[in-house]
């Protein structure tokens, strides 16, 4: 961004922009965050000769708190941003670069921090999730399985859903912003420079790369979840079958003690002194020789 061209910057906390002295367009913001509260609409509109816009995210894993919401008006010389919360810090980096020794960073490089930073902190979330859901399925992979897992699922379902919405809303802002520039150029009102039409035009595909992204991630959960499901079906199978093996191997016992169990006296090994070690003998004989067919056969 080039640094050549004259502009104000303002980025200022939602109480200091009540208790300060005012400007004409400090005090066109003011009322129009009155008017259009973010927490209950976000969006950009024309207002004059300027473009209003307001936006806001919110908590990880809970889609009613805000965590961070902030509007801005941006004239053809002059962008202010009040921050009405910021819980994550971030905008500090943009606070940051209105200190003195920061005085030589112009105007359009204020702007594209503003931005870059909504933009860096989104793709950091992203990028952890995406490493994090790798392992979840790594350790599927290998066998760690656990019941609760199904609950870590449902939950960074639900922390994805969060930043697609909030993504999606803020996608449909940049979308606004360089619509409603190329609107004021036609009608010869020129709101936005060229670099900052150039840079917006970029940042919306960033942007738009940036929910994609997080529609991906949701999209590979429904894959996790599936093999999750697969998995804990395989474990039963395996125990089921060790059960079975284990009822088909006393079978024959049960029927050996059937056998010998009654007391007939025409029996044959009823008064026989070693009847009872052939009994012993004979189930011993039995149950390794079922171990070994279920061996030979792979069945455990």
């Amino acid at each position: 961004m080039g640094t050549d061209r004259a502009g104000i910057v303002e980025i200022l906390r939602w109480e200091h922009l009540k208790e300060k002295e005012r400007s004409d367009a400090e005090e066109q913001l003011l009322q129009s965050v009155r008017k259009l509260e973010p927490a209950y609409w976000n969006g950009v509109r024309i207002m004059e000769d300027s473009i209003y816009g307001a936006f806001c995210f919110h908590e990880e894993g809970n889609g009613e708190r805000q965590i961070v919401s902030a509007a801005f008006l941006w004239s053809g010389q002059e962008f202010i941003l009040t921050v009405l919360r910021d819980e994550k810090g971030m905008f500090r980096q943009a606070e940051g670069s209105q200190e003195p020794s920061s005085q030589e960073i112009g105007a359009e490089e204020r702007i594209e921090a503003v931005f870059e930073g909504i933009l860096k902190r989104g793709q950091q979330k992203v990028r952890e999730m995406e490493e994090y859901l790798i392992s979840m399925e790594q350790e599927i992979v290998v066998g760690k399985v656990s019941r609760n897992r199904n609950r870590t699922i449902f939950e960074c379902k639900r922390l994805l859903s969060v930043w697609k919405n909030d993504y999606a809303q803020f996608l449909n802002i940049v979308e606004g912003i360089n619509g409603l520039g190329q609107k004021t150029e036609e009608s010869q009102r020129q709101i936005l420079t060229e670099e900052s039409a150039c840079y917006f035009r970029v940042y919306e595909n960033k942007i738009r790369h940036l929910t994609e992204d997080t529609q991906f991630l949701y999209e590979e959960l429904v894959h996790i979840r599936e093999a999750l499901d697969a998995a804990l079906s395989f474990e039963q199978n395996r125990i089921m079958k060790m059960f079975t093996t284990v009822s088909a191997i006393f079978m024959p016992l049960t029927l050996i003690a059937g056998w010998y169990g009654m007391n007939f006296a025409g029996m044959p090994e009823l008064l026989w002194r070693h009847g009872y070690a052939f009994v012993w003998i004979l189930s011993i004989l039995v149950v390794l020789l079922c171990v070994w067919y279920f061996k030979k056969k792979d069945l455990f």
